[in-house]
């Protein structure tokens, strides 16, 4: 189990589709116990299908200019 603070769904699928995937995530992530994690948050993301590009062209830029170098790379 990984323990973080939002689950974000995103993609390049209609809103609808996206939507739905949201609340049955939420209804599964309800089912599931949770005893000594954070409590993540399950939202909608609002990119599409641009987020793997954006959030590609984000990596040399943080990479280059983050605080902690190894915000993205911990194991």
């Amino acid at each position: 189990m990984i323990d973080f603070e939002a689950i974000v769904i995103d993609g390049a699928f209609p809103a609808d589709v996206r939507g739905r995937l949201v609340a049955q995530t939420r209804a599964q992530r309800a089912r599931i116990d949770g005893q000594g994690l954070t409590d993540a948050v399950v939202v909608e993301g609002s990119i599409g299908r641009d987020a793997r590009a954006i959030g590609g062209a984000a990596l040399p830029l943080l990479a280059a200019f983050a605080p902690d170098h190894d915000v993205l790379f911990k194991d």
